[in-house]
């Protein structure tokens, strides 16, 4: 798994360099005597000025396309302890992942086939959709892609990592993993988000091509508990089966070799042994032990 960082710089040879170290006597080089150190300036540099880190555009555009989906509100839940606004929180994910332009759309179409599966679901939280469908959509694309506890970063701690965990398997079983995007289907998409989400609205609503699972009936809890004591009806048939059936017969003019079981008596050739018990293998010798499973 990689994790966050900034872009390396590449360490490129100076051709100007000596590849022997030289002392300062024998070059007669005497370094200038330090300047003062200058005051620090109270003004931000440009790259923390920037709310947007320069993705202000491509952070607007996806707010505005999860909020117009599930009535997002444009903070995070006051649980959360952050006051990050949702296009500021989408431009930081975008700026630290650093990651193609194609994941950011196919986490809009994750959660764009999400909206279609559950059409009366609305969110309270847009951090929370954006970062589950952009770090799943990273996975399905990305060969080398960020661990959990590298989305917690990219969350600004937003989410803990077992929240991180927890949405990804939530999100994984609503789609009911269903996270694959034809690069057709992904291509018109982007066209689309960029030419009806780049303004104000009124925003339009897409209808995907259907995928390969069935849509299940509207609800907003998407996997509400199963009830109490109930016991699923068992799965069975009535109908004979062909296997529980006789044998057919032999066709005609062809020899029947079918196998016969015989037993000791009836071969005297054949010598008739005891089953010789095994015994159980002790338990410093068994290859394998079981152990409970932790979550």
């Amino acid at each position: 798994m990689a994790a966050v960082h900034g872009p390396l710089v590449p360490a490129h040879p100076s051709p100007f360099r000596n590849t022997q170290s030289v002392p300062h006597s024998r070059m007669g080089y005497h370094p200038a005597p330090s300047a003062p150190p200058k005051p620090q300036s109270t003004q931000p540099s440009t790259r923390h000025s920037d709310p947007f880190y320069g993705h202000e555009q491509a952070s607007r555009m996806c707010a505005r396309f999860i909020t117009h989906l599930f009535a997002c509100p444009e903070y995070p839940p006051s649980s959360s302890n952050s006051q990050v606004k949702l296009p500021h929180f989408i431009a930081y994910a975008l700026h630290r992942t650093k990651l193609h332009s194609s994941v950011t759309f196919a986490a809009l179409v994750l959660l764009q086939r999400l909206k279609a599966r559950f059409p009366t679901a609305r969110g309270s939280s847009g951090h929370r959709l954006f970062v589950s469908a952009f770090m799943l959509a990273s996975k399905v694309i990305c060969d080398d892609t960020y661990s959990n506890k590298s989305w917690s970063i990219v969350a600004q701690g937003m989410f803990q990592l077992r929240e991180i965990n927890q949405m990804e398997r939530e999100m994984c079983q609503y789609l009911e993993w269903e996270l694959n995007v034809d690069p057709v289907t992904l291509r018109e998409f982007e066209e689309m988000v960029k030419k009806d989400f780049v303004g104000p609205g009124p925003y339009p609503t897409y209808i995907l091509p259907s995928t390969s699972k069935t849509t299940p009936p509207p609800t907003t809890n998407p996997f509400p508990p199963p009830p109490t004591g109930s016991t699923p009806t068992p799965s069975y048939s009535t109908s004979t089966s062909p296997a529980s059936t006789a044998s057919p017969p032999t066709p005609p003019a062809m020899e029947d070799c079918t196998a016969r079981i015989v037993s000791a008596s009836s071969s005297p050739g054949i010598p008739k042994h005891e089953p010789v018990p095994v015994p159980p293998p002790s338990k410093h010798k068994m290859f394998a032990f079981a152990s409970p499973a932790v979550w």
